[in-house]
Order: structure tokens, then sequence, then C-alpha cells
């Protein structure tokens, strides 16, 4: 069964919006426990585990 590619593309963007609403999320609980600036951290960790999981996708394409 071949992929559509579409829908690959697809849920790339709906995977980066999960993953930044949790980062946000994620971020702001840890801030009112007592971290600062855990909410950027949060963020900018989501956004390069995306980025990792992008190339990986991409890779598998070919």
């Amino acid at each position: 069964m071949k992929k559509n590619k579409y829908i690959v593309f697809a849920a790339i963007g709906f995977e980066l919006i999960g993953l930044i609403l949790f980062s946000l999320w994620a971020g702001k609980w840890l801030q009112d426990k007592g971290y600062a600036g855990a909410q950027a951290i949060c963020v900018v960790l989501g956004f390069f585990i995306w980025f990792v999981s992008l190339i990986i996708k991409l890779g598998r394409l070919k």
C-alpha cells in the first residue's frame, strides 16, 4: 500500500500545532511550579523535537 504524500505533509502541520500547544501548557505548568523561563525552554525544545521529526519523515519519502 502506497502512502499518500499529501496526508504526510498535512500531518506534519498538525503535529507542529499539537507540539506547540503541549509545550506551552507544560512550560506554564513548570513555570507555576517555580522554574523561571520554563515556558520558553519548553517551546524551543518542542521546535527542536519537531525539526528532528521533520528530517526523519522527509528522509523516508524518497
